[in-house]
This record gives structure tokens, C-alpha cells and sequence, in this order.
């Protein structure tokens, strides 16, 4: 059978208006999180689990006490082989000193991506991960 593309888009377009009810898109359900982790906002922040919200709102104390001069949010790296590595959060004391710090469950911190990443972090920027 042929048909000429006026033919074809009259049928789409026939087809598509009567389209059978099961044939729609299913409803999206949301997805659970790989470690059961619960998104939350402070301070109008988004954070991906309860306890990177917590480690941030301790990191935010220190730096209102003059503890830390900057701290800030979801920093990448780049590393070898094309990876990119993204730090919960980075601080800077008055002194100078670079932190990385990520909020990891005992759960993350297993994961052997993350391992590597980590160990690729000591390796290429000479920076040690600090866990919360």
C-alpha cells in the first residue's frame, strides 16, 4: 500500500485524535532514591538528602563564628578519563586552607565509584575528602 503524505498525515491525524485511552503515557511515578534519601530545602536551598542540609547548616555556624571565611556549594572537579567529581561542599578558612568535604552515609561512603573518586581526588588535585 502507498500513500502520498497528504494521505499519511490525514491518517496521524485521524488516529491521533481517537487514540485508545491506554495507549496515553502512563502517569510518572516518582522515583525512589537509591540510599532512601529524603530532598529537603533551608534557607531556600535545595539539598539532596536530611543530612547534607545538616552538615551545611553546621559549616554555615562556623562560618558566622569567623571559623571559615567561604564555604560553598556542589563544587565539580574534573579528573582524568573524561570524570567529574561534584564536592558537597568546599570551605576556605582565614588562614587559606581548602577543605572538600561530602555528607556521605555509611551506605556512600562503600559505594566503589565514590571510592575511586576519592582516591582520584588525593591522587590528581592532592586534596583528601573529608566525610560528614
Amino acid at each position: 500500500m502507498r500513500w502520498t503524505e497528504e494521505e499519511y498525515a490525514e491518517y496521524v491525524r485521524s488516529h491521533m485524535l481517537h487514540a485508545h485511552p491506554r495507549a496515553a503515557a502512563p502517569e510518572a511515578k516518582e522515583k525512589r532514591p537509591k540510599y532512601g534519601n529524603r530532598r529537603v530545602e533551608v534557607d531556600g536551598k535545595k539539598f539532596d538528602s536530611q543530612h547534607e542540609a545538616e552538615v551545611y547548616a553546621g559549616l554555615m555556624l562556623r562560618r558566622r563564628a569567623g571559623e571559615l571565611w567561604l564555604v560553598l556549594r556542589q563544587v565539580p572537579f574534573d579528573l582524568p578519563g573524561g570524570i567529574r567529581y561534584i564536592a558537597d561542599f568546599v570551605t576556605i578558612d582565614p588562614a587559606g586552607h581548602v577543605a572538600v568535604i561530602d555528607a556521605k552515609s555509611e551506605a556512600t561512603k562503600r559505594n566503589r565509584v565514590y571510592i575511586n573518586k576519592k582516591k582520584q581526588m588525593r591522587s590528581e588535585w592532592g586534596v583528601e575528602v573529608e566525610e560528614a
